[in-house]
């Protein structure tokens, strides 16, 4: 299940449209981001084999509290609103070096 922000709304329904016209609903699905926090706790109550978040730190911790509860190996990224990506012909320390 993907659970895209709320703040990108047009980002998210692009997304969904994109993933369900390719894939099995069975595989994964997109769930409406404009659900806030009832979504969420809705979401932890699935016993998911692993959670991977994306977002802020409050938001992190119900994740982590929630999935200590069923043993359910978690990793959380939160920070930064800035993505970078570093293409085969980048200089690698160079580019590290700017991004950090």
């Amino acid at each position: 299940m993907i659970k895209p922000s709320e703040h990108t709304v047009n980002v998210s329904l692009l997304l969904e449209k994109l993933i369900n016209n390719t894939f099995d609903s069975k595989y994964i699905r997109v769930i409406n981001p404009l659900g806030g926090k009832e979504t969420i706790e809705e979401l932890l109550k699935i016993k998911f084999d692993y959670i991977f978040f994306t977002g802020s730190p409050r938001v992190g911790k119900i994740i982590i509290k929630k999935a200590a509860d069923n043993l359910i190996p978690i990793t959380l990224e939160l920070g930064g609103k800035s993505p970078c990506i570093i293409d085969k012909d980048a200089k690698i320390d160079l580019a590290c070096r700017r991004i950090v």
